[in-house]
């Protein structure tokens, strides 16, 4: 029997979580406003303090709608982020109008980046008690039971943005795959109506494209009377994502999805280029003692040269020499020729990935450790500083693997390589080849500043979990 969830609380959770939010985001800038008086040494006059600047805050982020939205984790730093910014610039606008000139940049400054902070650092402990207690769980009706709506079910499982959502249980038409079988199967198509009312849910996700237009349509219409909200997983997998806006014709009733190549702007490509030359001059400063450090090491490890100054492919396929700590044995190739002739299960994995995982004959001591912490290829960062490289990118291509790329070839080669990449957070050396020009090709096709800066961040994660390094 399915569990009936109309109650008033229930009912209101989005409403009831919206209030929460709002009260932690005020006084996260409040306590932003402290921190930027204190190390600012200024002073704001309490209706500042405690009015208006909250008020200018919280007016910009819920103008991103980010109190009734359930959207993951990055998703909402990044509605912060962009709010933070057109806030601090609302509030200078404010003290230019109201003359209140004694407030030094330095103040607005500390001021933008402590909200920001404060920010994120409020919304993610809230998130975190509420999800340990189990409280304000919005009840989920999923109508499907395939890969698409795996796939969101993992995404509430893994991203704490997605687990304000509790699902209740699936309705298909098929058997659930692996992965959805310890959810409740409260029915199939037919038995939409009877289960929405039964059960009072007010949020279905309906993650059925590979159903035909009309029986999608059908479902749609049956379910829209009966419930506050819907969610669709359409089938446009293929489609970039980054970037697109939607247009609604009402009279024509039809929806138009515009989509930017985002990497094809001229404006977009100078940003990524003063965004990689001044975040890599300031990670150069303290990378520079370790580099020296890695370059001893691998010359008193192994015979042969530090460097390893192999040829890539770069932007219009244009190849250039790309700067790595030497890892391998200078009879590097006759090594491995030798391995994967002796070792028919190595040969088969080698053909697979281009990589050998649990052991690789070419690799010197030192290499294997620096290739689990990438120390390996910190001397990348001079490629960043020469414009040959990013610091997010695509993966940059041996001249030998050109044939191996196929269709991805240009889109691939339409920007620099990156020392990291979508590739290297989802999986590294645990992703076959021609999934990781897949990766590539997504990321190029739907990137945006915020991407590579989602990336970076997460690179740190992985680099020192060492997860799929070899």
């Amino acid at each position: 029997m399915a569990q009936n969830y109309k109650t008033n609380l229930k009912q209101n959770i989005r409403i009831i979580w919206s209030g929460i939010s709002l009260m932690a985001d005020y006084l996260a800038v409040l306590l932003a406003e402290l921190i930027a008086i204190y190390f600012s040494e200024e002073n704001l006059r309490h209706i500042d303090l405690f009015i208006v600047i909250p008020f200018i805050y919280i007016a910009f982020i819920a103008a991103t709608r980010t109190y009734r939205r359930i959207i993951p984790f990055w998703q909402r730093v990044e509605s912060l982020f962009y709010s933070s910014i057109y806030s601090i610039i609302a509030v200078l606008l404010f003290f230019v109008r109201a003359n209140a000139t004694e407030h030094s940049i330095a103040f607005l400054a500390l001021l933008w980046l402590a909200s920001f902070i404060c920010l994120v650092i409020m919304r993610y402990l809230l998130k975190r008690i509420l999800d340990e207690r189990k409280i304000f769980l919005i009840p989920l009706l999923i109508i499907g039971a395939k890969e698409e709506a795996l796939a969101f079910v993992k995404a509430i499982n893994s991203d704490i943005g997605m687990s304000s959502y509790k699902i209740i249980g699936l309705i298909s038409d098929k058997n659930p795959i692996k992965g959805l079988e310890n959810y409740p199967l409260l029915g199939d198509f037919k038995d939409i109506e009877k289960t929405i009312k039964t059960t009072g849910v007010n949020n279905v996700l309906i993650a059925i494209p590979y159903l035909g237009q009309a029986k999608m349509q059908n479902i749609i219409h049956r379910v829209q009377p009966l419930v506050k909200n819907i969610c669709i997983i359409p089938n446009l997998q293929a489609i970039p994502m980054g970037g697109a806006d939607l247009e609604t014709f009402f009279d024509e009733k039809f929806m138009l999805i515009k989509i930017r190549n985002n990497l094809a702007r001229n404006i977009n490509k100078f940003i990524k280029l003063i965004f990689d030359i001044v975040v890599g001059v300031l990670i150069c400063i303290p990378v520079i003692p370790i580099i020296i450090a890695c370059a001893i090491w691998v010359k008193l490890d192994s015979k042969g040269p530090i460097f390893y100054n192999a040829k890539r492919i770069g932007k219009n396929g244009k190849e250039f020499t790309c700067y790595k700590f030497r890892s391998m044995y200078v009879n590097s190739d006759e090594l491995l020729t030798l391995y994967l002739a002796e070792n028919p299960v190595a040969k088969k994995e080698w053909d697979e990935f281009q990589k050998l995982h649990d052991f690789d004959p070419r690799v010197t001591k030192a290499g294997k450790i620096m290739r689990k912490m990438s120390l390996d290829e910190l001397p990348q960062i001079f490629n960043v500083l020469k414009g040959e490289m990013s610091l997010v990118g695509p993966r940059p291509y041996l001249p030998r693997e050109k044939e191996m790329m196929g269709h991805f070839y240009n889109v691939i080669i339409s920007t620099v390589p990156g020392i990291t990449g979508y590739w290297q957070v989802n999986g590294r050396s645990d992703v076959t080849f021609e999934g990781r020009l897949r990766m590539d090709d997504w990321y190029i096709r739907n990137w945006s500043v915020w991407m590579d800066i989602v990336l970076l961040i997460k690179t740190i994660k992985v680099v020192f979990s060492s997860k799929g390094a070899v």
